[in-house]
């Protein structure tokens, strides 16, 4: 799997909310690569039965 660039994880961070200061971004983009990779042998297991997909948050009301 290749790594996301600054530029991918600030548009992820955009498009989901979260706020990432310019400062931050290399130190964000670093360890959600690691994530990535860390995670990544998860999806060699094999599990019986198909994926279970959460439902998203209801939005909480002002």
């Amino acid at each position: 799997m290749d790594e996301l660039t600054p530029e991918q994880v600030a548009s992820l961070a955009t498009v989901s909310g979260v706020p990432i200061l310019a400062e931050d971004l290399a130190q964000v983009t670093n360890r959600y690569n690691a994530l990535l990779r860390a995670l990544a042998p998860l999806a060699t297991l094999d599990l019986p039965g198909e994926p279970f997909v959460a439902p998203p948050l209801p939005k909480k009301r002002p």
